[in-house]
Formats: C-alpha cells, sequence, structure tokens
C-alpha cells in the first residue's frame, strides 16, 4: 500500500487533470486526509479550456462525498464564492458545487447561492450563476433573478439582458408559460417589469437588425479568398471549398512563383489541408526557410503531413531532436511515421511539461494515429493522458486506445469517474 504521502500526491495530480484515479484513490484510502486538494481543485478551474470544457462541479462533487472533511470543504467553496471576481470558470464551478450542496439541504449554501448571483459580477459574466438559482428553485428562482437584473438595470439603464434565464427554465420545464409569469410578475413588481421591458427591446432589435440584414453575399470565389489578408475568416472559408485535383495543380503552380506575401501565406495554408501535388521538394525548402519567414515556414512544415518521403521524415527528426516547440513537427508524421516510432512520440510527451505543449502534441499524436493505427500507440498516449489536462483530448486518446486494442484494465478502471462525461461513456464492462 502506498503511503499517505504518496498518495496525496498521486491525488493531486488526478485532479489537476480530472481523472478518474481520484476518486479510487479517496474511495480506497478514507483514512487519508485530501481536503486541501479538493479545496484548491474547487477554487480553481484546472481544465485547459475553461470555456469550452464542462465545469468539474459534478467530478468533485463526487470526490466531496467520498471524503469525511466535508464541513471544511464546504466552508472553503461558499468562501470562495464570496470572493471570486476573476476568473469566470472558476466561478461557474464554485456555483455548480454550491448547488450540488444547497440541493442536499444546506441552508448556507442555498443562502450563498442568491446571495452571490450578480453580486459585482465578473465584466462579460454576470449570467453565472443564474441556471443554477433556477436549477434549484424553478419559477422561484427565476422571479428572484428578474428582480435583481431589473435593480441593476434601475442603476445601469444602458445595460441590456437578453431572454437566456427565460429560455433556460422553459427548457427545464417546457410545460410551463414562464413567459406569463413574468407578465403577471410585471403587473405588480416595478424591477420585473424593468427586466422583461429591458428583455423585450433586447429582441426586437435584434429582431429589426435581422430583418434589416442584407441578404448573405454569395460565397467568395477561392481566387477572391486569396487576395484577402490571410486570418480565421478566410482560413474557415477556404476549408468549405477546398479544390478538386486540377484546380489543386493550378494553385501549385502559382505557389512556386508567388511575390504576394498574403496570397502566399494564403496558398501555403490551403496546402496545410490538401496534397501539395508538385512531390515535397517547394514545401520542404520553404519549411528550412529561417526565422525571417517564420509563418511561411510553419505552414510549410504543416503541409508537409501530406507528402510522405525519406527526407521529409529524417527534416522532421532532426527538429524534434532539438526544438523546444515539437509539436509544430510531430505533425509531420501523420504521412511519415514509421514502426518504432512511439517511443520517440512518448520520450517527447515526458521531455516537455508546458501544458499548452502538451495540449498541441495531444492534436499532432490523435491525428498521428487515426492515420496510423497500431497497438505501438500506447506508449505515447498513455504518456499524454498522464499529464494532459484536457478532458476534450483525453476523451479522444481513450477513444484511440480502444480502437486499437491497448487500453489497460487500470484505465478502464478509471474512466467512469472522469471530470468529461463522454470519456465516461466510454468504460468497458468487464467480461
Amino acid at each position: 500500500m502506498t503511503t499517505s504521502r504518496a498518495a496525496k500526491s498521486a491525488f493531486r495530480h488526478a485532479i489537476r487533470l480530472g481523472t478518474g484515479q481520484a476518486y479510487l484513490l479517496a474511495r480506497a484510502r478514507p483514512e487519508v486526509d485530501f481536503s486541501v486538494h479538493i479545496i484548491e481543485a474547487a477554487l480553481r478551474c484546472f481544465a485547459y479550456d475553461g470555456q469550452a470544457e464542462p465545469n468539474r462541479a459534478a467530478y468533485l462533487y463526487e470526490l466531496y462525498c467520498l471524503v469525511p472533511q466535508q464541513a471544511r470543504i464546504r466552508r472553503a467553496v461558499l468562501r470562495g464564492l464570496a470572493t471570486e471576481r476573476a476568473d469566470t470558470w472558476a466561478l461557474t464551478q464554485l456555483f455548480g458545487l454550491t448547488l450540488f450542496f444547497a440541493q442536499q439541504g444546506n441552508a448556507a449554501a442555498r443562502k450563498a447561492l442568491y446571495h452571490n448571483f450578480l453580486r459585482n459580477p465578473i465584466c462579460g459574466s454576470d449570467w453565472a450563476g443564474a441556471d443554477e438559482v433556477i436549477k434549484l428553485d424553478g419559477l422561484a428562482g427565476l422571479h428572484y433573478i428578474a428582480r435583481k437584473y431589473g435593480q441593476r438595470l434601475a442603476r445601469h439603464p444602458d445595460d441590456w439582458q437578453d431572454d437566456g434565464p427565460v429560455e433556460f427554465l422553459r427548457k427545464q420545464c417546457p410545460t410551463l408559460d414562464v413567459w406569463a409569469e413574468l407578465r403577471q410578475w410585471a403587473e405588480t413588481d416595478a424591477d420585473v417589469l424593468r427586466y422583461l421591458q429591458n428583455v423585450k427591446n433586447t429582441l426586437a432589435s435584434q429582431a429589426y437588425y435581422q430583418a434589416a440584414r442584407p441578404q448573405p453575399a454569395p460565397m467568395p470565389t477561392l481566387e477572391s479568398l486569396l487576395q484577402r489578408p490571410p486570418g480565421t475568416y478566410v482560413r474557415g472559408a477556404m476549408r468549405r471549398q477546398l479544390p478538386g485535383p486540377a484546380q489543386a495543380r493550378q494553385l501549385a503552380e502559382r505557389l512556386l512563383t508567388e511575390q504576394n506575401p498574403a496570397v502566399l501565406e494564403n496558398l501555403l495554408y490551403l496546402f496545410s489541408q490538401i496534397k501539395f501535388p508538385l512531390g515535397y521538394a517547394p514545401m520542404l525548402a520553404l519549411a528550412r526557410q529561417k526565422a525571417g519567414r517564420r509563418r511561411l515556414a510553419e505552414l510549410a512544415t504543416a503541409a508537409l503531413a501530406h507528402l510522405p518521403a525519406p527526407e521529409v521524415r529524417e527534416f522532421a527528426l532532426q527538429k524534434l531532436a532539438r526544438t523546444t516547440r515539437p509539436d509544430q513537427y510531430t505533425g509531420i508524421l501523420r504521412g511519415n511515421y514509421q514502426a518504432g516510432d512511439a517511443a520517440l512520440l512518448t520520450s517527447l510527451v515526458e521531455r516537455f511539461h508546458n501544458e499548452h505543449t502538451t495540449e498541441g502534441l495531444a492534436i499532432s499524436y490523435v491525428a498521428i494515429y487515426e492515420a496510423n493505427p497500431t497497438p505501438e500507440c500506447a506508449g505515447p498516449l498513455l504518456a499524454l493522458y498522464a499529464k494532459m489536462n484536457c478532458g476534450m483530448h483525453r476523451y479522444e486518446v481513450v477513444k484511440l486506445l480502444l480502437a486499437n486494442g491497448v487500453l489497460p484494465a487500470w484505465l478502464n478502471a478509471e474512466l467512469p469517474f472522469d471530470s468529461y462525461h463522454k470519456t465516461r461513456l466510454l468504460h468497458q464492462p468487464l467480461a
């Protein structure tokens, strides 16, 4: 059996990642006090992307239910809810945990949920907590929210509110005429009336601008996109109309002589999405450019993923031997993978500790092993599983381990308790 110190260290690592190992440790070692680490994870959003990944309140609440230090954890969460005014995703997680406590009948949590809604809200996040109040008390919760928004609008008349809380309750209670209830409250409550009128004005404004909006312009041609300054819109539009073989060849020939840097960058991005049809040599030459044309070199490097060749592979291996940004070059192995490369990919995960690098490696490894199914994927993918705090990519990693028949029993045992719901569904019942 592990020592108490070792168990705490393993628990702290697992709860920061969001893996089910934290649950198994807490269940197996009830004599160990894990509350410090549960509090730490409750007060801070450890997910790689708190906006994209659902908050971990349910995951943390399950851990809370396993330990005897519940009163201490509750107090820390309620203090955190009262003081968090910087991190929206930490705040929503704290609201989520407080809701669980309130649903179990804790009076202090119920009071805190109401008291901290719209109390010195984070800029742009005045919605935080509304769903939890409605989940707790339904129509009565919406009444409170409407009054609070109405009071705030009295102090900030230029503010605006949409129908988010109303629609949330309508989805929770589809047979309830929520708008009729709001209108009835507004007859005797000036705050609700102010809120209701503001929402109506917002909806009317949205409808007006939607009606006045001109008909969508035809999809720009690929040529017009190439002439635009490089950016997110241009790239998204190009992905929606990738050229066929004949046009791709024409564009490849154009790339070889293009002098306009913006057009050249757009062309390179295009060939990071599809195979460059004139062989690997031009792209490899661009990828080898010095820092003066760094952006073009990065795009050419991405394009090499579609171009299998010994020289391309050697370029990737040379770069990976000395780079501090390995995720820029691992993607090349998607089209240049060889048996035994798992050892290199595993060593890269173990060598770098920056969470952004780990996330970049996860993205490229998923692409590599989707294109090159092999049981040897276990090494690098398990190394990623042990380090990354992105629940969404952990899900992709586990899917690949399953698809290649190399999901370890110990990992399968953790899956039902993972912080990411979709990963839980990958658990394999014992035969």
